[in-house]
């Protein structure tokens, strides 16, 4: 949390001493492309199921990538790649009888994988080098629990560089969902080519077991214009 407050700080001090200056200066961004690093700092979210599962996901720094083309100064479509490795301790109603009724719970911890796909669209309110922005997103969302969904399994095959080879597996609980987004911030261009952002984002993420569940939080994004 030190780290993310640190950061986010040392971003408004940029923004608040070039904003002056970037207000004054149009800019063209129409007809070029961008790509950009964003890194998400997401915070932690809690699940209670009615059975008497529960899980608390701990904050998390993910990184990723993206890419998107300016049909005009104020309008920008992309798409973005992003994951990250957030732990959790989840509290998890067991039936050892097999008569779907609750009979008894354990406790775990771990780390889970989520990986991020989103198509955005986003306004940016003024044709200038600093401007505030909105967007909207909507893609899938892969989340992987890393508890084993069964026994490890294995397979043998041969490498037409290293022979024969076996290996093998755990297979895990893992699912894929539809998720959409909005986020609001502002854009800073510190030349005609290089670019950053802060903005704070709400992701929605549609489970089919879990419902709709939401993850919110910051984000930091730098780039550069082609």
């Amino acid at each position: 949390m030190r780290r993310t407050t640190t950061m986010f700080l040392a971003l408004g001090t940029l923004l608040v001493l070039g904003a002056p200056l970037a207000a004054a200066a149009d800019v063209e961004r129409a007809e070029r492309w961008q790509f950009s690093f964003p890194i998400t700092f997401t915070s932690g979210s809690n699940y209670d199921s009615e059975e008497g599962t529960s899980i608390d996901v701990s904050d998390d720094v993910g990184f990723g990538f993206g890419f998107g083309y300016h049909l005009q100064e104020k309008i920008l479509l992309g798409m973005e790649f992003t994951w990250l490795d957030a732990n959790y301790d989840a509290h998890v109603a067991t039936d050892f009888d097999g008569d779907q009724i609750p009979d008894d719970s354990i406790d775990v911890a771990g780390t889970l994988d989520a990986t991020n796909m989103q198509f955005f669209g986003q306004y940016n309110f003024m044709a200038k080098r600093f401007t505030p922005f909105v967007r909207a997103s909507f893609g899938w969302t892969w989340v992987d629990s890393n508890i084993p969904s069964g026994p490890t399994e294995g397979v043998c095959w041969w490498d037409p560089w290293f022979g024969y080879i076996c290996d093998t597996w755990q297979p895990t609980f893992s699912d894929t969902a539809f998720s959409y987004g909005v986020g609001a911030g502002v854009r800073f261009e510190l030349t005609d080519r290089f670019f950053v952002e802060g903005s704070y984002n709400i992701l929605w993420i549609d489970f089919d077991k879990a419902g709709n569940t939401d993850f919110d939080g910051f984000r930091l994004n730098m780039g550069w214009m082609f």
